[in-house]
């Protein structure tokens, strides 16, 4: 895969504060209580496609598979981000197609944490978020909706070990598909529990890294915003225990858990 293709291919939207402009052929739009970057290229590549997100020295990077526009967090706070489109020239290496700076400013930095992106992409007319609405209507606190929610997926949703031992690499969750199905691994569960979040308003990171119940096995969970403070959340662990008719605490002790990305 040793083509390249011109910077006209394709088109990025960056969120900043500072309005509408051109940088090259990228258009920036001004959305910064998102605090949200958006991309979409004009044309398909035959070269495998990142994009890198980087505020100091720590680096994010995701894959740009389709023609959609595409949603990642600026989830590392306020400041100066560098943002840049990247095309594989052969191996593992990459040449910069495009590049933007990115100044983010949020009043409330949890708003990233209310956002369909590309780890948890959801929109309001699913199934998956319907079902959210249903299950904390008339329910008044965020405490009670998160449990609610909770409760239905510890009860209801099935690990895949087929899944997990075939999953490839790029993998990212379909919110719908995993919730029809009411299956998966634990990059599944941490996504749909935080799309159904989400969608009421309780800011919710999902969390990739280590964590004691799983060993040396990668794994995937969820932070929640409850009174004033980020709880740890393992839905992925404790549908095990609950449908086994064990009691477990749905909070978990941050010591057990190794933060390694958060979305």
């Amino acid at each position: 895969m040793k083509k390249m293709i011109s910077l006209w291919a394709l088109t990025l939207f960056i969120v900043t504060t500072i309005g509408t402009s051109f940088a090259g052929t990228s258009l920036i739009t001004a959305a910064p209580e998102d605090g949200l970057v958006k991309v979409q290229l004009a044309e398909k590549s035959t070269a495998k496609m990142l994009l890198l997100v980087e505020k100091e020295g720590v680096k994010y990077t995701y894959p740009l598979v389709d023609m959609d526009v595409n949603q990642f967090p600026l989830q590392m706070g306020n400041g100066s981000y560098s943002v840049r489109v990247m095309q594989n020239t052969e191996g593992n290496k990459y040449k910069e197609i495009s590049k933007l700076n990115v100044e983010l400013n949020l009043t409330d930095s949890k708003e990233v944490y209310l956002n369909s992106i590309q780890d948890i992409e959801w929109n309001a007319t699913q199934a998956t978020i319907l079902k959210a609405k249903e299950l904390t209507k008339g329910l008044t606190t965020d405490s009670q909706k998160v449990t609610a929610i909770y409760n239905y997926i510890t009860k209801n949703f099935k690990y895949d070990y087929t899944k997990a031992k075939t999953v490839a690499s790029g993998y990212f969750p379909n919110v719908e598909t995993i919730f029809a199905l009411k299956k998966g691994i634990c990059y599944d569960y941490a996504s749909v529990f935080a799309a159904m979040l989400r969608s009421v308003d309780i800011p919710t990171k999902l969390i990739k890294g280590y964590a004691t119940p799983t060993g040396t096995t990668y794994h995937a969970w969820n932070e929640v915003y409850l009174d004033g403070v980020w709880k740890t959340i393992d839905t992925t662990v404790d549908a095990g225990f609950i449908q086994a008719g064990k009691k477990v605490a749905m909070f978990k002790s941050t010591s057990d858990y190794k933060v390694e990305k958060q979305y």
